[in-house]
């Protein structure tokens, strides 16, 4: 039993997967457009605080268990997420019927580019008055 592999096989993967879990979670509602979004209706609330991200049934659903949906994870907590995808279409059409911005990007580029100029939005030091480029947006 040697102990450095022990610890090499038990961190490894705990790290991979986490950066993994953290990756496809935070890209989908710490983002630019969502982070400080905000609706008083539930359903809105729940459109406007998410993204989604790469082609239903592409690689990304793979690489990302499915969390790629989230806008219809969010009004659909129970479903499935393989049935997600098919959602998908349905929701978007609703959302330009109402004028609820459905939020979604090309891929996971596009998708860690905007939650990186969230953190970079977020790293800005506030003016002295307040307000600012990353201070959220009054309700």
């Amino acid at each position: 039993f040697v102990m450095t592999k022990a610890v090499v096989w038990a961190v490894v993967p705990i790290a991979t997967f986490s950066w993994s879990f953290m990756l496809n979670s935070q890209i989908n509602h710490l983002t630019e457009h969502t982070a400080h979004a905000s609706d008083p209706n539930f359903y809105k609330h729940q459109v406007v605080t998410a993204q989604d991200f790469g082609k239903p049934l592409g690689w990304c659903t793979l690489y990302s268990g499915g969390l790629n949906t989230q806008i219809e994870h969010h009004l659909f907590p129970c479903v499935n997420h393989c049935h997600l995808p098919s959602l998908r279409p349905l929701v978007k059409d609703l959302c330009q019927k109402h004028g609820v911005p459905y939020r979604e990007m090309a891929g996971y580029w596009d998708a860690i580019q905007t939650h990186l100029r969230h953190h970079k939005a977020m790293a800005l030091p506030v003016p002295a008055g307040g307000g600012g480029e990353g201070a959220p947006k009054p309700m």
